[in-house]
């Protein structure tokens, strides 16, 4: 097996929501590099969830960074010691007014490895039913959007403007449903 390199130094250079850190690491072969990383206050949950007819409950959700709306999943930050399925269903019910009581773990995935250390944990719902109003974080913006599976299929094609993790909840869901 391949040497690990040792971290010479280590520094947060943000410390918010999220912190970003620098290392100075040393590889095997003595060349020293920085890498710099982003740290997340927590591991997320999203929900693919269908309602009783089998359309998918879908965020259409105004996302800064881009300054665009993106068709997407539920989901969010984990609490701390939060069971990704209890999570997941929180998050669908405050994104969407959706509960769901079939809920089950089809995986995880970190999305962004490269940079990020957040792990995803990808969960789906049946026979989700609408107990009312969203219940929104400040900064939220979003509408939900109803879909069958063939429309989400062409929103794909068409390049609507989607969340990857929504792309890597139907992976999960056509291999391990």
């Amino acid at each position: 097996m391949t040497k690990l390199h040792k971290i010479r130094s280590s520094n947060i250079i943000h410390n918010g929501f999220y912190q970003i850190q620098e290392d100075l690491i040393e590889h095997s072969n003595g060349s020293l590099h920085t890498y710099t990383q982003l740290l997340l206050p927590s591991d997320a949950a999203v929900i693919l969830a269908q309602d009783q007819e089998g359309k998918f409950i879908l965020n259409y959700e105004y996302r800064y960074p881009t300054k665009q709306f993106l068709l997407g999943c539920p989901g969010g930050l984990l609490e701390k010691n939060e069971d990704p399925i209890l999570g997941g269903q929180r998050e669908l019910l405050e994104e969407t007014g959706y509960f769901a009581e079939e809920i089950y773990l089809a995986g995880y995935a970190y999305p962004f490895p490269g940079v990020c250390n957040q792990k995803i944990y990808y969960l789906f719902a049946k026979n989700a039913i609408n107990r009312g109003k969203q219940n929104l974080d400040p900064l939220e913006i979003i509408e939900i959007q109803l879909k069958t599976y063939e429309e989400l299929k062409i929103a794909i094609r068409t390049q609507t403007n989607i969340d990857a993790i929504l792309c890597s909840a139907l992976w999960f869901k056509e291999n391990f449903s």
